[in-house]
């Protein structure tokens, strides 16, 4: 048992660290949910002054959005380790929020693309991806002794992971991100060790990210327009 002055320290299931949310399970869900609610917190606070402002440009606005509730929505997610869902979480609110901006409503039927588009940002995952890059960078640019390198590189003493579904690890989601921007895991090393190299590659690849996105989306929204165009009658 750990004591603080004399007082047991009570084992918890979840706690909050330097702002975060930490859990035995490891699971950043509760994490995500709690970045959503203090993001919308943050742009309740501003939008009759600023969003619903009718003085201010689009730009303007948006500037604010980023600064001030993206920054907050995404504090920490350098080291998320995110699934699908968390991600569709994410996004549902950035879009809701860029349509609020936007002056547009659900029932206006304009695609997510556009939407972006209108406002000049990207989607959710393109600034998670682009955060964790810039990140990993910096990381493997430190020194061999420093703690987050040595975390970046970690390896069992003893046992391996059994057999059947694993928990995904942040190894996991940096080689998915790096197979989304079409950047080699084998160089990464390489890459990342020369700062403007590694922006540009970045860069590029997100750049790729980006058309692949919107040609997916495209495809599914032309998917349920035919599926409901052929439908029964």
């Amino acid at each position: 048992m750990f004591t603080v002055s004399s007082a047991p320290l009570a084992n918890v299931q979840q706690f909050t660290y330097l702002g975060s949310i930490l859990t035995s399970g490891c699971d950043i869900t509760h994490e995500v949910n709690r970045r959503i609610q203090l993001a919308s917190t943050a742009f309740g606070r501003l939008y009759h002054r600023v969003f619903f402002n009718h003085n201010l440009s689009i730009s303007t606005k948006v500037a604010v959005y980023n600064a001030m509730c993206v920054s907050v929505l995404l504090f920490g997610c350098e080291t998320w380790t995110l699934y699908r869902r968390h991600l569709r979480a994410l996004e549902d609110y950035h879009i809701k929020s860029v349509q609020k901006i936007l002056g547009l409503h659900w029932w206006n039927k304009v695609p997510h693309d556009e939407i972006r588009q209108r406002a000049n940002v990207h989607c959710m995952e393109h600034l998670i991806m682009q955060r964790q890059l810039r990140w990993v960078g910096h990381v493997i640019r430190m020194q061999s002794n420093r703690l987050p390198r040595r975390i970046l590189y970690p390896e069992l003493q003893q046992g391996r992971r059994a057999a059947g579904g694993q928990k995904k690890r942040f190894s996991d989601q940096l080689k998915a991100t790096l197979r989304k921007c079409s950047i080699p895991p084998a160089q990464l090393e390489t890459l990342a060790a020369d700062r403007e190299e590694w922006r540009e590659v970045c860069d590029e690849g997100l750049a790729a990210f980006d058309i692949n996105y919107n040609q997916e989306a495209d495809a599914r929204r032309h998917m349920v327009t035919n599926v409901s165009a052929t439908g029964p009658r």
